[in-house]
């Protein structure tokens, strides 16, 4: 046996073999001998042989029973046999809960079958074998990420952290947590010592830009973008975030470059398309100064909106809704309708999307449509303002439910008295009842607070001209004439009010 042990340590197999064939079937040895034979088997690559003679001796006494499971497992891990390693792992912790290796190999197997919160427990009391050990809290922490326990698995990933400062899959876990939970300064203190250090590598510093851009930090996020951008190139994640910051400083031309360039590298990727579309077609905001001003030929958004149209997928909702509400945006209310109408086929519930589609039906006079969506958006949150508002205002457009649809605009307005969209709601609920002289004194405070809204105007013209008030009903509907001009409804008011006016004079 001694010299079956020396032979195996100098790696001599065979030596080793014949040593301990001898020995096997005597009383005394043969249990030590099929222990060191299995070792011989395992290294030489026949598993199957190693696990027949671990099988052998695994229950008798004159053997190491812990040494044999914790073997067995060893090999099955190696396998990926993850039923032969979880027993194999159960029987050695039974008889020694508290080796490390056992508990932290089992802590794995429970989390792969799922059984979390067992999961937690072993890579616990692997922690509690020893406390340093950084990939122990590494481990705990993402089951306890998975258990939903996100106060808990921060703490485990600040302590391999706090032992591995530099460990790679802790940093991304908990900068992804504290972005989510929106825990920016946090993720600053932790990733900017390191980055001033120069020891984050790529995905680090992407997040470390996330997180002061998310604190509104643009200066320091477009510094390490840049620097990124230098070291790695022009690579699209890199674009998309660049000018997705500039377009908020209102750096458009900026943006517009680097979008350009973007879709040039991967002209079928749709979310490549959504700047370029927003800023082509002038939904990007207004530039720092004119030198960041956009001029795009007259045909430029349309054409950047078939493109994206192009590459949307189907199967999206977010996609469909954003494509759709740029449609409508820029005034195609049947391909809004298109693409709006599929995002609410995938998402029924998306309270965005059915507020889009009913403004879509709103301006295409098909109220009872518009009327289902907020109707069903108003029963699921029926103490949100604009949900009310909305649905007020639709039943006066309609003319329909009066009573009802003014104590929903109240309801509104209780809740946010100064809105003067709000007011305009209000105030035409009041010119469909009849009651011109209150309507023109409620329309008079929304176009006060707004100042700017040609529909606003356009109502107060038409309660002007219902008590025969056609000076300040022409007033009215120029002043909605120049912020929305080319309407024929608009028009065909304004000459009859003037006229109306010339008759008086007259």
């Amino acid at each position: 046996l001694a010299l079956a042990r020396v032979t195996f340590d100098l790696e001599k197999f065979e030596e080793t073999r014949r040593h301990l064939e001898q020995l096997t079937g005597s009383d005394e040895y043969d249990s030590r001998a099929r222990l060191l034979l299995a070792e011989v088997e395992y290294r030489e690559k026949r598993g199957d042989r190693a696990i027949e003679l671990l099988k052998q001796i695994k229950d008798r006494p004159d053997v190491p029973q812990f040494e044999v499971y914790k073997f067995l497992a060893r090999i099955y891990l190696e396998r990926e046999d993850a039923a032969g390693a979880l027993e194999a792992l159960e029987r050695a912790r039974d008889l020694d809960p508290g080796d490390l290796f056992v508990q932290y190999r089992l802590g794995f197997v429970y989390a792969d079958t799922g059984r979390l919160q067992e999961a937690a427990e072993a890579f616990t009391s692997a922690i509690d074998a020893n406390p340093s050990f950084a990939s122990a809290h590494l481990a705990l922490g993402s089951v306890l990420m998975h258990m939903g326990d996100r106060e808990g698995a921060k703490r485990a990933l600040r302590s391999s952290l706090a032992l591995d400062p530099a460990n790679r899959n802790a940093l991304r876990d908990l900068s992804e947590m504290y972005f989510a939970d929106r825990e920016y300064e946090e993720g600053v203190q932790m990733l900017e010592p390191l980055f001033l250090d120069q020891k984050l590598d790529e995905n680090g510093k992407l997040m470390l830009g996330r997180f002061y851009y998310a604190l509104e930090r643009s200066e320091d996020a477009l510094r390490v973008f840049r620097g990124l951008m230098a070291t790695f190139g022009e690579t699209p994640q890199l674009l998309r975030v660049i000018a997705e910051i500039e377009i908020d400083r209102g750096n458009l031309r900026t943006a517009y470059g680097h979008l350009q360039r973007l879709v040039e590298l991967e002209p079928d990727e749709f979310d490549n398309h959504v700047g370029m579309i927003l800023l082509a077609n002038g939904l990007a905001g207004d530039p720092s100064g004119p030198d960041e001003a956009v001029e795009v030929a007259e045909n430029e958004g349309a054409r950047r909106l078939q493109e994206a149209a192009r590459t949307v997928d189907r199967a999206s909702a977010g996609d469909n809704y954003l494509i759709g509400t740029v449609y409508r945006q820029s005034g195609d209310l049947e391909r809004a309708e298109q693409y709006l109408l599929r995002a609410e086929a995938l998402a029924p519930d998306d309270r965005r999307v059915l507020l889009e589609l009913a403004t879509v039906f709103e301006r295409t006079q098909r109220f009872d449509d518009a009327i289902e969506r907020i109707g069903a958006l108003y029963e699921r949150e029926p103490d949100d303002p604009r949900n009310a508002n909305f649905y007020g205002y639709l039943l006066a457009e309609k003319g329909e439910q009066l009573d009802f649809a003014s104590r929903l605009i109240e309801r509104a307005l209780e809740a946010d008295p100064g809105n003067g969209y709000y007011l305009d709601s209000l105030g035409w609920v009041r010119y469909r009842q009849g009651d011109y002289r209150e309507a023109v004194e409620i329309l008079r405070s929304a176009a006060d607070i707004v100042g700017d809204d040609a529909v606003i105007w356009e109502h107060l013209g038409d309660a002007y001209a219902s008590l025969g008030m056609m000076a300040e009903a022409a007033s009215s509907y120029s002043r909605s004439r120049e912020l929305d001009p080319g309407r024929p409804r608009i028009e065909e008011k304004l000459r009859t009010a003037e006229a109306a006016v010339r008759r008086d004079r007259d």
